[in-house]
């Protein structure tokens, strides 16, 4: 007896041992997080939940209506601004059951009245219910349609119910929103009848008025850019004082995030491609508001700068990059927004042979229809680590204008294993150490420990690339690994070389993440990644292993293919691998 009551003892001590290393864990994660986020984030952050629970306790605070007097509405400017891209009418299909709005690659049904919280689209992150709320499905539906569903979403959606700023009075989808309605209606304003007229004017001066006092400056980033956008929108919409106050208070936001926003290289600093491609988007129409006014030419220096990004890290098949957070069709496709930006008076860019954004930490070559680009920079800011993934030193390439070695890319935001995956760095091109990620990702935007990253040199000639690059992100592992990577890269022929200075026995890895139209194969002493028209040859003198992997290339997609392992010897090691374009020659 006395001998079972001690191994009770241990079990009890092991397990409160183990409960205190995880809440010891816990507690240090988040005060890395806090530690890297920003005073003024979290004084804004306070600041908002205060507000918001004063408003919820106090009706009387309410001052934000549904509706507001006619009187009390700005009279609209006498040219409204029509839109500038395309409408999206893909955001809408019709069948013998009826019209669906489709986002995310989903579909739903479009009933009236509309369930505008439906149940369903309350989980996780929210993304679908935010994405029902934006509202960009209306670019794609006739006049009649295009007034019933605004009326019902007026008559459906009062500010200030429960957890309103969850979704349909949410800063960003209210953003998003405001701007398609004015669009919209400067798009159709003789065809719509003069009551609706009326009341959608009343809504979007409430709700304009509601987001200038719920800005963003708590998150910042591609959301705060979001809600400057529709303050000057409104500002070229509606006449008065609210409408100069909004212009205001929108080029003193547009003029600081700007400085801060956009690195000096041209890339949009939370370092995802896709987000880029938005906010240059974003920024077009705010340009458009404001051009041969207040601002307009340093915007335009700018947006020249974003522009070259955009060239660059553009694949031959036309699509972004898909680095950090993002899909292929997340935003307006990069032509588009080259076309637009174009017609604003912007001299469209060539993509360069040579890419290097040492701010951003992107470098690549291009070469008749190839690209390769390499991943060499920070995750994300230390202060906006939401659309960090942990592709430290990974790379993507295409070959004869097709994508062969992919990104992994992003299904969702929802807190769940796919986005936990897609985030890590097993998921990418890179080395892993005893499959640990190189930054402390977790939740569905958060990080803790952030991995520093150093380029130690770049070198280039018209027709190859050298670049060696490490990080520490392994630091606290046993010896304290550092993962250092050369690149040397021409049209044809990439070669790697992964160093793991210091380290302790920890199981080191690279993988290689194929496009799905690629397989692999072991002919004798050759591995041949092939799709029948375009083969490249993988030589190294280490084991390698194939597996089932998915590659995301949307939100809500996601395809089977193929990733290659190559098991390196145990830390500390040097090691490489080396791929080839096989010519007709041989």
């Amino acid at each position: 007896m006395l001998h079972h009551g001690s191994g009770d003892q241990v079990i009890i001590r092991d397990a409160i041992k183990q409960l205190s290393l995880e809440v010891f864990q816990k507690f240090r994660r988040l005060f890395d997080s806090v530690i890297n986020t920003r005073p003024i984030q979290l004084y804004n952050r306070l600041r908002l939940l205060i507000q918001r629970k004063l408003i919820q306790a106090v009706p009387a605070l309410q001052t934000t209506r549904p509706c507001v007097p006619a009187e009390k509405v700005s009279l609209l400017q006498e040219e409204l601004l029509l839109p500038i891209f395309s409408p999206r009418m893909h955001l809408v299909e019709e069948n013998d059951q009826g019209k669906f709005f489709r986002f995310l690659n989903m579909n739903l049904q479009f009933t009236q009245p509309m369930d505008w919280l439906p149940e369903e689209l309350e989980i996780g992150t929210r993304l679908e219910l935010l994405n029902l709320h934006y509202m960009e499905y209306l670019e794609a539906v006739d006049n009649t349609f295009f007034q019933a569903i605004i009326i019902d979403w007026i008559e459906s959606n009062p500010p200030y119910r429960p957890s309103y700023w969850k979704d349909n009075w949410n800063s960003y989808s209210l953003s998003i929103r405001v701007v398609v309605w004015m669009q919209q209606y400067a798009r159709r304003q003789t065809d719509l009848d003069a009551d609706f007229r009326q009341l959608v004017m009343r809504s979007l001066f409430s709700q304009l008025r509601f987001l200038e006092n719920n800005l963003e400056k708590d998150i910042g980033g591609n959301h705060l850019i979001k809600n400057v956008k529709a303050l000057l929108t409104a500002s070229a919409f509606f006449k008065g004082k609210d409408a100069r106050r909004w212009r205001k208070v929108g080029l003193k936001l547009l003029h600081r995030e700007m400085d801060e926003q956009i690195l000096p290289d041209g890339m949009h600093y939370e370092r995802s491609p896709a987000y880029h491609c938005q906010v240059f988007a974003d920024l077009l129409e705010c340009y458009r508001v404001i051009v041969k006014r207040e601002g307009s030419k340093q915007l335009k220096t700018v947006l020249e700068h974003m522009s070259q990004v955009l060239a660059d890290l553009t694949h031959p098949d036309g699509l972004i990059s898909l680095f950090n957070d993002g899909g292929l069709h997340m935003a307006y496709s990069p032509a588009e927004c080259l076309t637009v930006s174009e017609k604003l008076g912007i001299k469209k860019p060539s993509p360069q042979t040579i890419i290097a954004l040492p701010d951003s930490g992107y470098f690549g070559l291009r070469s008749a229809n190839n690209l390769f680009l390499i991943d060499c920079g920070k995750v994300a800011p230390d202060f906006l680590p939401a659309h960090g993934h942990g592709d430290i030193l990974a790379f993507e390439w295409s070959v004869s204008g097709k994508r062969v070695i992919v990104d992994t890319g992003t299904y969702e935001y929802h807190p769940t294993a796919t986005r936990f995956y897609s985030r890590s760095t097993k998921a990418h091109n890179t080395v892993t150490l005893d499959d640990r990620d190189q930054c402390e990702f977790y939740g569905s935007f958060r990080c803790g420990h952030r991995a520093q990253v150093d380029c130690l040199s770049f070198d280039s000639d018209e027709n190859r690339i050298l670049l060696t690059g490490q990080h520490d992100g392994y630091e606290k592992l046993d010896g304290k690994p550092v993962h250092q990577r050369t690149f040397v890269v021409s049209e044809n022929d990439v070669e790697i070389t992964d160093i793991i200075i210091g380290g302790s026995g920890q199981r080191v890895q690279s993988r290689i993440l194929l496009a799905p139209e690629f397989t692999v194969s072991q002919c004798g002493g050759e591995i041949l990644i092939s799709d029948g028209e375009t083969d490249i040859s993988l030589s190294t003198h280490y084991p390698i292993n194939f597996s089932k992997a998915s590659w995301f290339p949307d939100f809500g997609v996601g395809i089977e293919t193929t990733q290659i392992t190559i098991d390196y010897s145990d830390a500390p090691c040097e090691a490489s691998y080396r791929l080839q374009v096989k010519t007709s020659n041989g």
